[in-house]
């Protein structure tokens, strides 16, 4: 025990945090399956490889800032039938990240666009890049504060040090001239950087209306589709589709009982 206790001292000070705290499991796996001393080695190193990419992992997704987990094997191509199944499988290979591609989402409410947002930014942290994820609300508070406020300007960093950046809900709400232009300067900042996916109710027409201003709307566009790809989004709002009534379950509840 004296000895175990010696070995992993001796990983902690290596900092093999995963052979630290695992030491006996590690050691009767090996005498179990009667590994050789390369073999041993070879587990003990791969282990730790291992445990460092997770903890690597969980670190980017939570950073990213998802408001929920979504995920690409979950989105239901027999109900959103504006992507086909290959697409979908090339958006999921991730190249257009490499390649510093945008994509915009378009379309009514309802019809999957933040779902495959956030399950094509959520697989990019799984495979090894850098993303942030907001909402076009936040981000316009993030740009007012980023000068004066800590967890803003720790924001911003994260945005502009990432592969992808998801803005979410753009042109659902009004937004000032002022703030029409940080949002410019920021994709003009991004652009042959960072990726972005944009989702959006509003067609290129009209994103004029929402910035409230027609030049303005022009120079993001511009630079936004550049290098991008614009998947419009159409159907029934999923959601609506499948939405639970609790006084529906309550009214069948009380038949049951009055039965």
């Amino acid at each position: 025990m004296d000895k175990i206790q010696e070995i992993k001292g001796y990983a902690s000070s290596l900092g093999l945090t995963h052979t630290r705290d695992d030491l006996e499991t590690i050691i009767h796996e090996a005498e179990k399956a009667q590994s050789s001393y390369v073999e041993f080695i070879q587990d003990v190193f791969g282990g730790e490889i291992k445990y460092r990419q997770n903890k690597a992992k969980e670190k980017r997704i939570k950073e990213a800032g998802f408001p929920y987990k979504k995920y690409l094997k979950d989105f239901d191509l027999d109900f959103c039938q504006s992507i086909t199944r290959k697409q979908l499988n090339q958006l999921s290979e991730l190249t257009w990240i490499d390649g510093i591609y945008n994509l915009i989402l378009s379309g009514p409410p309802g019809v999957g666009k933040t779902h495959l947002a956030i399950a094509l930014a959520y697989h990019a942290c799984e495979e090894g890049y850098k993303v942030s994820y907001t909402s076009m609300q936040y981000l316009m508070q993030v740009l007012r504060t980023c000068e004066v406020d800590r967890r803003s300007r720790a924001k911003m960093n994260r945005i502009l040090k990432s592969n992808l950046l998801v803005v979410d809900e753009v042109g659902y709400l009004p937004i000032t001239s002022v703030e029409g232009n940080l949002f410019f300067q920021l994709i003009s900042q991004l652009q042959e950087q960072t990726s972005i996916i944009i989702t959006t109710n509003k067609g290129f027409e009209e994103w004029a209306e929402f910035l409230d201003d027609a030049a303005l709307a022009t120079a993001i566009l511009d630079r936004l589709s550049y290098r991008c790809d614009r998947i419009q989004m159409s159907g029934k709002s999923y959601r609506l589709e499948n939405r639970k009534s609790f006084l529906s379950k309550n009214n069948m509840k009380k038949a049951e009982v009055s039965n």
